[in-house]
């Protein structure tokens, strides 16, 4: 009780941290903002023969589920961190975090944020000096949920993962096949998890650099849920998808995919595409701007945020450093095959239809016309991942200077509220 409540008393102190030394989530005035800054996004290219990872493909019959002490689910009335959040609906949603310096718990609300149900799943507790676990989760609907655990620092010894699957919000986990790779990733390089529907997703894992451009990754599928994978791309094959750091993974359906990447021997900012699920990859470069035709040969620039809302419909974000920075939403009407460039004010782009997008970073735009122009909404002081709704609702988890809150906004950005995340009854 005693170790609780001082568990209490330093996750208030940090969210007062945050709203100290912020304009995070207060009630009143909004902010008529300015200018730009961006960020990026994670994901693939060339692939040949897919070997099975870890066990067969065809298991005799359901796996079984890691041994250990699994992570104890926290008691009612503690206050937790949210680290990552994805909302379903205005009151329904899920949540990844816990305690500083704990094991990742996977959370439910269904008030909007303020009381989360601990669903972590069976995933057994590191001992005492083992490397801590992170985790990362796809949240298809309120039901519908994969996540998977990696070591929270790359470790000498292959890393065994497990990909837990819930089909009924929580109240039961299946474990996949134990996953054997040389590298899951790290907490600079986390794995990246995406799912399509319930059958077809994937796993990138990502080791960082190895210098020379070189960013060795694998890149896993499934199409039976998670239980069991196989391997689309390893650190020996795919040599393009190897010398390129990936900042962006999007899967339109289980055979179409897009690919960003940066730190590449090109010039050219470059969306890499699949059309076999991720076992081939075909490297795109992007046009420069018409009115700019020099401009990938004189400063750098990166393609991030790809994002594929219909076989024709799609966009990329590119950041360009050339004294200033410069950046552009590139939209395409036809697949990839022409682009249109818009100059957009940065940040992670995130298109909740052909028409409505946000650009993310401490200066937070909007768009209703599919990128042509931005509106200004507000300038935070911290760094947010972020979950939309729609134009008007979304939550942030909101860093600054190693604190971190809660927030919500109804009002597109404007106007941010903050809100104490605790475990209910």
């Amino acid at each position: 009780m005693v170790g609780s409540r001082r568990n209490a008393q330093l996750l208030a102190a940090l969210f007062a941290g945050v709203l100290a030394g912020c304009n995070v989530p207060f009630r009143g005035g909004d902010v008529e903002p300015p200018g730009v800054e961006g960020t990026a996004a994670p994901a693939a290219t060339t692939g040949a023969a897919a070997p099975t990872v870890g066990l067969p493909t065809e298991l005799p019959g359901p796996t079984q589920p890691p041994s250990g002490e699994a992570i104890a689910h926290f008691e009612p009335e503690q206050l937790v961190l949210i680290t990552f959040i994805h909302m379903v609906s205005p009151s329904v949603g899920w949540g990844i975090g816990g305690l500083e310096g704990a094991q990742d718990h996977v959370l439910r609300t269904q008030d909007g944020g303020t009381t989360w149900q601990d669903l972590t799943p069976p995933e057994p507790d590191p001992e005492a000096g083992d490397v801590a676990k992170a985790a990362v989760g796809m949240f298809l609907d309120a039901e519908v949920v994969r996540v998977v655990y990696y070591p929270a620092s790359l470790t000498p010894e292959p890393t065994v993962a497990t990909v837990w699957a819930t089909e009924d919000g929580g109240a039961s986990w299946t474990a996949s096949q134990p996953i054997s790779l040389d590298f899951l990733g790290s907490t600079d390089f986390p794995p990246v998890l995406r799912f399509v529907d319930a059958d077809n997703g994937w796993l990138l894992a990502q080791q960082g650099a190895a210098g020379m451009h070189r960013y060795p990754v694998y890149l896993l599928r499934t199409a039976d849920g998670g239980r069991t994978w196989d391997t689309a791309i390893d650190p020996y094959e795919g040599a393009d998808l190897q010398s390129c750091n990936k900042t962006g993974l999007f899967f339109l359906d289980a055979q179409t995919g897009w690919v960003t990447v940066d730190n590449c021997p090109v010039s050219a900012p470059e969306l890499s595409v699949t059309a076999d699920g991720g076992l081939t990859w075909e490297a795109h470069p992007l046009p420069a701007p018409a009115n700019r035709p020099t401009l990938f040969e004189d400063a750098l620039c990166e393609a991030h945020s790809p994002q594929l809302l219909t076989p024709a419909i799609g966009f990329v974000g590119v950041s360009c450093r050339l004294g200033l920075a410069i950046e552009y939403v590139y939209v395409t009407q036809d697949g990839g095959v022409t682009w249109e460039p818009h100059l957009n004010q940065g940040g992670a782009l995130v298109m909740l239809s052909p028409r409505v997008g946000f650009a993310l970073s401490r200066r937070i735009y909007q768009t209703l016309d599919g990128g042509v122009t931005w509106t200004a909404t507000k300038v935070v002081d911290w760094d947010g991942q972020f979950s939309w709704l729609d134009d008007q609702t979304g939550w942030a988890v909101a860093r600054n200077d190693g604190a971190l809150a809660l927030v919500k906004t109804t009002t597109g950005g404007r106007v941010w509220d903050l809100l104490k995340p605790i475990i209910g009854p």
